[in-house]
């Protein structure tokens, strides 16, 4: 880890990816959630890895989507099958759905936040931007890993056991 930009922590991770004899995997999976950033760390070191975009991360804004200017019950109806969607990897469907979604509440206005009609463009960019990244379907078959939330949790794990209020370090932990 580092406290530095992408600049420092690319090449570190590059490094503790080879260390590890990651090279060597049969199947190699770098999955990430929809940040450019990552994704630029993705292209320069990683790019013979399968790119995956975070399943979690993608369902977050399908249900948001769903839901936007929605009844719990009508929207729950569309996040059940649009996460299908999604899971089977039918995305070409799912984007198709957000488009008509899009269509009915309209475009947003320039700067517009908060409400159904950005919600729904945000994630129909979001998803749209990321489509090549989301064959969750393919994935599977190759039993790649689609989530980053194991290592997610660990950090947030690691970070409760170091950053905490009663945490008091003079010479770094």
């Amino acid at each position: 880890a580092t406290s530095g930009d992408v600049d420092a922590f690319g090449p570190l991770l590059a490094n503790a990816a080879y260390e590890r004899g990651f090279h060597a995997a049969k199947r190699k999976a770098f999955v990430a959630d929809g940040s450019a950033t990552n994704w630029g760390v993705w292209r320069k070191y990683f790019s013979h890895y399968t790119p995956i975009l975070d399943f979690v991360h993608a369902l977050m804004y399908v249900y948001a989507a769903a839901m936007a200017g929605r009844s719990a019950n009508e929207g729950w109806s569309h996040y059940r099958d649009w996460a299908q969607w999604l899971w089977s990897g039918d995305v070409d469907r799912l984007l198709t759905a957000l488009q008509g979604r899009q269509q009915e509440l309209g475009i947003p206005e320039k700067n517009e936040k908060g409400t159904p009609r950005a919600q729904v463009a945000s994630s129909l960019g979001y998803l749209t931007n990321q489509r090549e990244r989301m064959k969750y379907n393919e994935y599977r078959k190759k039993g790649l890993p689609i989530t980053s939330s194991p290592m997610e949790s660990t950090v947030k794990q690691i970070n409760r056991r170091i950053k905490g209020t009663e945490k008091f370090w003079s010479d770094g932990a």
